[in-house]
C-alpha cells in the first residue's frame, strides 16, 4: 500500500470526500505550514494565523462529504485562508474603530458631564447668593436679569429713578463678584 505522501492532491481530495482520515491528515501535514505562513504574513500574529488555519482545516473536515472543488485543493485552501484572514483583519479594524469611537464618546461624555455638573453647581450657588440679596435689590436685579427689562422700564414699573435702578444692579453685581470673582460672567447686564 503506497504512502499517502505520494498521493496527488486530486487523489487525496477524493479520499477525503469519502471520509478518509489519513487523507485529511496528509492534506493537513502538507499544507498547514504553508497556509500558516500565508496568513501570518498578513496578520503578523502567530496566534491569530494559527486560529485561521485551524478554522479552515476544521471546516474542511466537517464538510468533507459536501465539498465540491471548482479549483485545485491548494487554490481552495489558499483562498479559504486568505478570506478568513481578511475577515480577521476587518473585524480587528472594526473593533479598533469601535473602541476608538467609544473612547472618544466616553471622553466627550465625561467632559460634557463634568462641565455640566460644574456649571449647574455654580448656577445653583449664584441663585443662592441672589436669594440672599435684600428684597428690593433682589427684585430689581431679577427684573433686569430674567425679564430683560431696561433700567428705565424697571424704574417706571417700580416707581423709582433710573439712577436707583443702576445703583441697585451695580451693588448686586458687586456682592456677586465678591463671592464668585472672575467666574461670574453676566453678559445680560
Amino acid at each position: 500500500m503506497p504512502s499517502y505522501s505520494t498521493y496527488t492532491d486530486q487523489e487525496l481530495t477524493a479520499l477525503l470526500k469519502q471520509g478518509d482520515e489519513l487523507a485529511y491528515t496528509e492534506i493537513y501535514t502538507r499544507y498547514w505550514p504553508l497556509l500558516f505562513r500565508h496568513s501570518n504574513k498578513m496578520l503578523h500574529d502567530d496566534d491569530q494565523a494559527m486560529d485561521v488555519v485551524q478554522d479552515v482545516f476544521a471546516t474542511l473536515w466537517f464538510n468533507h462529504e459536501a465539498l465540491v472543488f471548482e479549483v485545485s485543493l491548494s487554490a481552495y485552501l489558499y483562498t479559504a485562508v486568505r478570506n478568513r484572514t481578511v475577515n480577521v483583519i476587518n473585524k480587528s479594524k472594526l473593533q479598533t474603530n469601535y473602541l476608538a469611537s467609544l473612547q472618544s464618546f466616553i471622553d466627550r461624555g465625561s467632559f460634557v458631564t463634568d462641565e455640566t455638573v460644574r456649571f449647574n453647581e455654580l448656577a445653583s450657588e449664584i441663585e443662592g447668593e441672589i436669594a440672599k440679596l435684600p428684597p428690593k435689590m433682589k427684585e430689581i436685579f431679577e427684573l433686569r436679569r430674567t425679564a430683560g427689562l431696561s433700567y428705565k422700564q424697571i424704574a417706571i414699573q417700580m416707581g423709582i429713578s433710573d439712577e436707583t435702578v443702576k445703583t441697585q444692579v451695580a451693588r448686586a453685581l458687586k456682592v456677586l463678584r465678591a463671592k464668585f470673582g472672575s467666574l461670574l460672567i453676566l453678559p445680560f447686564l
